[in-house]
C-alpha cells in the first residue's frame, strides 16, 4: 500500500506514538563494514560522544513517556541541566552501554561477558516494547528477539534506504535527472567508466561505495587518471560493486553550482511527512559542516522549492515501499546550466542525520523561523560550565520565549572532559538574525573557535 505524503515545511510532523529504547549505535552505521567504520572514527574523532545529540530529541520523536536512550558515554551534565531547566524539555532515561558490550547483546546469553549480562538484564526489566537506533542492524534485531520486543523498522528497510546503488537505479527508473553514473566491480571497470566520463567532459570522477557517510566511502579522482588496486581501500568493495559518477561542478563550461539543499522527512507506518527544506554547508571536499533553513539561495532568484518537494515525494514513497520507517534526509544538488536550473538527488540518509537534530529543535522552539547549525572546534578547549556561562553572559544563550539566540545541543569532550568541539543551533525569525548571532559569538574574546566538519 502506497504511503500518503504530507508537506508541512517549517513544522514538526506527528512522530511515533510509542515508547522506545533507542540505541545510539553510530558504530553500526556501515552494517558490518568494520574497516570503513575505523576510517570514520579516525576522520571524525570522538565518535562515541555524538550519540548525546539524541538526548533532547528522543522524547520529540517518541511521544509516549518513559523512553530510554542507550549511549556509549554519559551525556554532559551541564547540557542536561540546560535542556531540563532552561529549555524545559523532557528527557529520556539514559543507560550507558559501550559499543563493544552492545555488540555482545545479540549473541547467546551464556557466552556474554559479565558487563553484557548486566546490560541485558537491565534492558529486560524495562517495559518499553519497541527498539530503534541510528540503524537497524543484526544486533538490534537479535536483541529485540531475545528481549521479547519489536524493532520500529527492519534491517532490510534500514539498509536499503541508505544504499546509494539502489537509489541510483530507482532514480533512473523514474526518469529523474541523475548524475552520469556507471557500476563497476573492479579497478578495470572503474577505469573504463572514468574514460567514458572524461570523454563526456568531466574533469573529475567520484567512486562511491553503496554504503557510506560523512565523506567516508567516497573517493574523488581526476577523470583522466588510470587507477591501480592500491588506490582503493578494501572496504570500498565490501558490498560488491561501486558507483563511478561524473563530478558536476563549475569546471564544466556553463555550470554554476547554486546550492546543496536537503528535504527533511519522516516515514511512518502508512504516511510520510516532508517537514523542512534546508541547505547544507559543505567543505571544499563536499564534507558536511552544517545546515541552514531556509536555503539562502531561495532569496537569490533560485527558489526551486516546488521541484525539490516533488522529487522528495517520489523518494519518500520509495523509502516507504522499501520498508524504511523513521526520520531521514534527501540531499540534492542544484545547478544553473546555460540559464536553466537542474536539480538532482545526491543521496538519501535513512536515519537520524546531522540535519535532524537542529531541524527538530528549531521547529519545536521556532516554527516557521530560520535556523543555522554549525560545528565549532575550540582552541583552547573549554570546560562546559564555562562555555555555557560565557555564551549566557554575552546575552546569546537561547531560552523559550525568545525569538533569537544560540542553542548548544552537544559537546564533544577530550579525555579530560574539556570541550574540543560543539554543535550549535542559531535561531532567529530570519537568516540575518542567525548570522548576527554568529558574528556576536565570534566577537566574544573568551571563545576562540573555527568551523569544523560534522
Amino acid at each position: 500500500m502506497a504511503a500518503e505524503i504530507h508537506t508541512a515545511t517549517g513544522h514538526l510532523p506527528p512522530f511515533w506514538d510509542k515508547s522506545v529504547i533507542f540505541f545510539a549505535n553510530i558504530l553500526s552505521l556501515f552494517y558490518g563494514n568494520l574497516a570503513e567504520t575505523e576510517v570514520l572514527k579516525k576522520e571524525v574523532g570522538a565518535l562515541e560522544t555524538y550519540g548525546s545529540r539524541l538526548l533532547p530529541l528522543v522524547d520529540l520523536m517518541f511521544r509516549q513517556r518513559g523512553n530510554v536512550l542507550v549511549l556509549e558515554v554519559a551525556p554532559d551534565g551541564h547540557l542536561v541541566d540546560y535542556f531540563q531547566s532552561e529549555l524545559r524539555l523532557t528527557l529520556p532515561e539514559v543507560r550507558v552501554i559501550p559499543h563493544a558490550v552492545y555488540a555482545e547483546l545479540g549473541g547467546d546469553y551464556a557466552a556474554m561477558s559479565a558487563a553484557a549480562k548486566q546490560a541485558f538484564d537491565g534492558l529486560k526489566e524495562l517495559d518499553n516494547q519497541w527498539l530503534d537506533g541510528y540503524v537497524v542492524d543484526n544486533i538490534l534485531i537479535r536483541l529485540a528477539g531475545h528481549l521479547g520486543k519489536k524493532t520500529i523498522g527492519t534491517r532490510e528497510g534500514s539498509r536499503k534506504g541508505n544504499d546509494k546503488m539502489l537509489l541510483q537505479r530507482f532514480l533512473e527508473s523514474q526518469g529523474l535527472s541523475v548524475f552520469e553514473s556507471h557500476e563497476a566491480g573492479d579497478v578495470e571497470e572503474i577505469n573504463a567508466a572514468m574514460r567514458r566520463l572524461a570523454v563526456h567532459g568531466y574533469h573529475e570522477a567520484v567512486i562511491k561505495a553503496p554504503i557510506g557517510a560523512s565523506g567516508v566511502g567516497m573517493i574523488k579522482f581526476p577523470a583522466q587518471k588510470v587507477c591501480v588496486a592500491s588506490d582503493f581501500p578494501e572496504y570500498i568493495f565490501f558490498e560488491g560493486k561501486v558507483l563511478v559518477q561524473g563530478w558536476l561542478d563549475e569546471h564544466i563550461p556553463g555550470v554554476q553550482v547554486v546550492g546543496s539543499p536537503s528535504v527533511q522527512l519522516f516515514v511512518g507506518l502508512d504516511e510520510a511527512f516532508l517537514y523542512d527544506v534546508t541547505d547544507q554547508i559543505l567543505s571544499a571536499d563536499s564534507i558536511h559542516e552544517g545546515n541552514v533553513a531556509p536555503p539562502r539561495f531561495f532569496s537569490q532568484g533560485h527558489d526551486c522549492r516546488a521541484e525539490l518537494l516533488r522529487q522528495a515525494r517520489i523518494i519518500a514513497e520509495w523509502l516507504h515501499g522499501e520498508g524504511y520507517r523513521g526520520p531521514g534526509s534527501i540531499d540534492f544538488q542544484v545547478i544553473r546550466r546555460d540559464g536553466n536550473l537542474e536539480i538532482r538527488v545526491c543521496e538519501v540518509n535513512a536515519r537520524v542525520t546531522g540535519a535532524t537534530y537542529p531541524a527538530l529543535l528549531a521547529r519545536t522552539f521556532l516554527p516557521g523561523g530560520a535556523w543555522m547549525m554549525r560545528n565549532i572546534r575550540f582552541d583552547p578547549q573549554h570546560n562546559t560550565d564555562n562555555l555555557l556561562g560565557v555564551i549566557d553572559e554575552a546575552g546569546l544563550l537561547f531560552r523559550p520565549g525568545q525569538d533569537t539566540g544560540i542553542l548548544p545541543f552537544n559537546f564533544n569532550p577530550d579525555s579530560e572532559g574539556r570541550v574540543i568541539k560543539g554543535q550549535f543551533l542559531f535561531l532567529s525569525p530570519d537568516m540575518h538574525g542567525c548570522e548576527e548571532s554568529i558574528r556576536r559569538m565570534q566577537a566574544v574574546d573568551k571563545i576562540k573557535g573555527v568551523y569544523d566538519r560534522d
